[in-house]
């Protein structure tokens, strides 16, 4: 069982997630909490689901937040950056996964605090 958990308080955000990857019978820990910068911009990203898929998406996203002439001065325009990766590893990895008997999931909460002076989200 995975959680994640974010929080808006006055103070900004509170985001937490457990670190347990149950498979079969093995059991392991990870991160399944990222952080990224890009510019002045501080984001997370708290994920469950297939591990390979948020790996995948995760290093997509990191590639593109590389590129400084990305101006993400509005939460959703990360949401959607993210999005198109997450989308991207679909097209790449659906249709063997599931030939494979797993399924295309991963659930991501995104937030951070952005330059523009807004709020965290």
């Amino acid at each position: 069982m995975t959680y994640c958990l974010g929080i808006k308080v006055r103070e900004g955000l509170v985001a937490i997630a457990d670190t347990r990857i149950t498979s079969g019978s093995e059991t392991t820990t990870a991160k399944k909490i990222s952080i990224h910068k890009n510019g002045k911009n501080n984001l997370f990203l708290m994920t469950s689901g297939l591990r390979s898929i948020r790996d995948k998406a995760v290093t997509y996203f990191e590639e593109l937040l590389e590129n400084d002439d990305i101006p993400y001065d509005k939460m959703y325009k990360v949401v959607n950056a993210f999005g198109s990766q997450l989308r991207r590893v679909s097209q790449e990895d659906k249709l063997s996964l599931q030939e494979s008997g797993l399924f295309f999931n991963l659930f991501t909460i995104v937030g951070g605090k952005l330059e523009k002076g807004q709020r965290p989200q």
